[in-house]
C-alpha cells in the first residue's frame, strides 16, 4: 500500500498521523451549517397535498449513502412556519441523535426535522468525501453528546469538530477510490444477506412441514376445519390452547431495577432479541433483578417445559414470539410478558410449531394496535394448538433440530464473514479518508 512522503501529528487521537500537506479544519470553515424544525403537530393542514420533501433521522438507511425523498411531504406553509431553510441537493444531511452520526447525502431539495443536521458545502468541499470521513466518526460524535432521555450533540459542538482536509482533487480521488471498494464490498454483503434470508426463509418451510404434517408423508389427511391450517394428519389431536397449560402475567419491574447479580428473569426485550431461536433456551438473554422483587411472584416462576411470551410487538412479524426453557433452570418471566405453563416438560414440539409462521397468523390476525401490537392473555386463550402423539412430536423434534442446527451452522458462518466484510470496509474507509494509504 502507497504512503504519503511526510506526516504531522493532527492533534486529533482518534485520527493519529495524517499527510502533512492535509489542513485539519473546523467543520464550520467546511460546512454552512443549519439546524432543522417541525411544525406544530396540530397544523395538520402542512402536511395535506404537500411538495417539499421533509427528513428525519428515521428516513436514513444504513445500506445508503443517498436519500431522495422521507416518508413525509410538507407544504410551503408548512415549511415557512417553522422557520427552517431550504437544503440544497448535495449536501450532508447528520443525524444529531437517535443516533448520532448518521449521514446521508441528499439528491434533491430538502427540509429537515430538528433531529438533523444540513451540511451545506463550501467552495473546495467534496461532500463525498466528507460524508465518508463521518461515517467512520460515529463513535467520536457520539462521545461528545450529551442529554438525559437520549444522547444529542449540539449544532455548536458539531461545527467546532476538527477533521482532516486534503486538497479538493485529493478529497475526489479518495471519494473515487472509496465508491469503487466500497461497492465491491457492499455486493458480496447483500450476497451474503440474500443466502441468510434464503435459508431463514427454508428454515421456516421445514418448520412449518414438520408441524403441520408430520415427517410421514403418506400420512391419511383429514381437514383441520382452520384456514390457516389445512389438512393434517388424521390420527392428531387439534386442542384448544387454553386446556394444555395455563396462562400467567410476568412479574411488574421496570428496567431501572435489573441489577448485575439476583433473581434471573428475561424480559420482552430478551424475547424479541434477534439471538433468541425459540426452541432453545438462551443464556445471553438472561438479566436480574432483587430478589425481593420476586418474593410472591410463584405465578411467575418458569419452569422447564414453560415458555415466555412477550405481550407486545413493534410490528406483527414479532407477535408470538417467544422463549423456551428446555433446560432445569427455573426463571422468572419478567415485565410485558405472558407465561404458559404446560402440562408436559417435554414440549420441543411445541417450541418448533410456535416458531411457524402459519401457527402465529391465529395472534396475528387478533392483535391491535398503533404503535405497538397489544396480545393479551384473551387473545393467546383463543389459538389452537396441533397435538401428535408424543413418540411423534419426540421424532419431529429431534428431525428439526437436525435440520436447523445444520442451518443455522451455515447461517453463522454467513454472519461471520458479513462482518469481517463489515469491518474491512470501515478499515479501509478509516485509512484512506485519515490518509494512511494514498490512493493515488
Amino acid at each position: 500500500m502507497k504512503k504519503y512522503d511526510a506526516y504531522k501529528d493532527s492533534g486529533v487521537k482518534w485520527i493519529g498521523e495524517v499527510p502533512e500537506h492535509w489542513e485539519i479544519t473546523p467543520l464550520k470553515f467546511c460546512f454552512n451549517v443549519l439546524s432543522g424544525a417541525t411544525p406544530k403537530s396540530t397544523e395538520l393542514s402542512y402536511w395535506e397535498d404537500g411538495n417539499i420533501n421533509w427528513i428525519t433521522p428515521a428516513d436514513f438507511k444504513t445500506e445508503d449513502r443517498f436519500i431522495s425523498d422521507g416518508a413525509k411531504k410538507i407544504t410551503k406553509e408548512g415549511f415557512m412556519s417553522c422557520s427552517t431553510t431550504l437544503i440544497p441537493s448535495g449536501s450532508i444531511i447528520f443525524s444529531k441523535r437517535a443516533p448520532i452520526g448518521s449521514v446521508v447525502i441528499n439528491r434533491n431539495e430538502v427540509c429537515t426535522n430538528q433531529g438533523c443536521l444540513s451540511c451545506i458545502p463550501k467552495d473546495d468541499i467534496s461532500s463525498l468525501f466528507f460524508y465518508y470521513i463521518m461515517s467512520v466518526s460515529q463513535k467520536y460524535f457520539d462521545m461528545l453528546g450529551t442529554g438525559t432521555t437520549f444522547n444529542e450533540i449540539s449544532a455548536n459542538v458539531f461545527k467546532n469538530v476538527h477533521l482532516p482536509v486534503p486538497p479538493l482533487s485529493e478529497q475526489q480521488s479518495i471519494a473515487f477510490y472509496l465508491d469503487v471498494k466500497t461497492e465491491k464490498i457492499d455486493k458480496m454483503i447483500a450476497k451474503a444477506e440474500k443466502k441468510i434470508e434464503y435459508l431463514d426463509e427454508l428454515k421456516q418451510s421445514l418448520i412449518t412441514r414438520a408441524v403441520i404434517r408430520g415427517l410421514n408423508p403418506n400420512a391419511p389427511l383429514k381437514d383441520s376445519g382452520m384456514k390457516w391450517i389445512g389438512e393434517i394428519p388424521e390420527h392428531w389431536k387439534i386442542m384448544p390452547f387454553k386446556y394444555y397449560g395455563k396462562l400467567c402475567k410476568g412479574l411488574t419491574f421496570s428496567k431501572a431495577d435489573l441489577t448485575a447479580t439476583g433473581v434471573p428473569v428475561i424480559s420482552y426485550g430478551q424475547i424479541h432479541s434477534k439471538e433468541n431461536k425459540s426452541v432453545r433456551f438462551f443464556e445471553e438473554g438472561i438479566r436480574f433483578i432483587p430478589r425481593e422483587l420476586a418474593k410472591n411472584g410463584d405465578s411467575a416462576l418458569v419452569k422447564q417445559g414453560d415458555f415466555i411470551f412477550a405481550d407486545t410487538s413493534e410490528d406483527l412479524e414479532g407477535c408470538g414470539n417467544c422463549v423456551y426453557n428446555d433446560t432445569t433452570n427455573p426463571i422468572y418471566a419478567g415485565y410485558h410478558t405472558i407465561i404458559y405453563k404446560t402440562r408436559e416438560r417435554d414440549c420441543k414440539y411445541l417450541a418448533y410449531l410456535f416458531r411457524s409462521n402459519v401457527w402465529r397468523s391465529q395472534i396475528r390476525c387478533r392483535v391491535s394496535g398503533i404503535k405497538v401490537y397489544s396480545i393479551t392473555q384473551g387473545i393467546m386463550s383463543q389459538v389452537n394448538i396441533l397435538l401428535p402423539p408424543m413418540s411423534e412430536q419426540k421424532e419431529i423434534s429431534t428431525y428439526l433440530d437436525t435440520k436447523c442446527s445444520k442451518i443455522d451452522h451455515i447461517i453463522a458462518t454467513q454472519k461471520k464473514k458479513i462482518a469481517y466484510l463489515q469491518e474491512l470496509k470501515q478499515s479501509l474507509i478509516t485509512n484512506v479518508v485519515t490518509g494512511k494509504i494514498k490512493v493515488s
